[in-house]
């Protein structure tokens, strides 16, 4: 019977002892010598360094760039094109006719765009 038990142990034994040896891949994550490092060169511009300017194109509220819509309709397809054309222009207020404008309302960055009766442009300014 101590054979038989002996027997039964064996494989189990076996199956430890392959747990314990060591490989390539139960080596310690960090070598114990220095590692070589390429250099990292990072030219930042100088913080007190000023962008150039864009131009007039993308000064403001950008309403030369909607002056080719004055005189059309207002409709869906004008309005996506038109502001399309003024892109990024983010702040944008459609003044239609009766809409009362306050004097201390004014936004030196924002496109107005006014429309008469009929719902066509008839003037773009910033203010």
């Amino acid at each position: 019977m101590n054979s038989i038990r002996t027997c039964a142990a064996l494989p189990a034994l076996m199956l430890l002892a392959a747990c314990g040896e060591a490989t390539d891949a139960d080596a310690p994550p960090n070598p114990t010598e220095p590692v070589e490092v390429a250099e990292i060169s990072r030219d930042l511009p100088d913080v007190d360094e000023v962008a150039p300017p864009v131009g007039t194109i993308d000064a403001g509220c950008r309403a030369q760039l909607a002056e080719p819509f004055v005189g059309e309709t207002l409709d869906l397809g004008t309005r996506t094109t038109l502001l399309d054309a003024v892109e990024p222009q983010a702040i944008v207020r459609f003044i239609e006719p009766g809409d009362e404008i306050e004097g201390d309302d004014n936004n030196a960055d924002r496109l107005n765009i006014r429309t008469n009766e009929a719902e066509e442009i008839t003037e773009v300014f910033c203010g």
